[in-house]
């Protein structure tokens, strides 16, 4: 089976772009040593100034692995700080891939 972590934030205005680079320049180091990671898409609404990322892993046990590394709390840490809200985070089974 195959997971989805889907997270979504509301950001700062104008906050967008600079939180793109910085998921481009972070989150392939994040994840190299995670075996169950398959890919990822940061997306975004504009209009709403909110960031949704869409997160593909082999097993939710990974992704929990990855939260509770240091890494990756400080590197989040960098992302809060245009946040608006805390994040909402969901794992979903993936059950249909067309």
């Amino acid at each position: 089976m195959e997971y989805a972590v889907l997270t979504r934030v509301k950001v700062r205005p104008g906050s967008i772009d600079a939180l793109a680079e910085l998921f481009d320049a972070t989150n392939r180091e994040l994840v190299a040593g995670y075996d169950d990671w398959l890919g990822a898409w940061f997306t975004a609404n504009r209009s709403e100034s909110e960031v949704t990322v869409i997160a593909r892993w082999k097993d939710a046990d990974s992704y929990a692995l990855l939260r509770a590394d240091p890494a990756f709390q400080s590197t989040m840490a960098r992302f809060a700080e245009d946040f608006t809200g805390p994040p909402s985070v969901s794992v979903n089974e993936l059950l249909v891939e067309m």
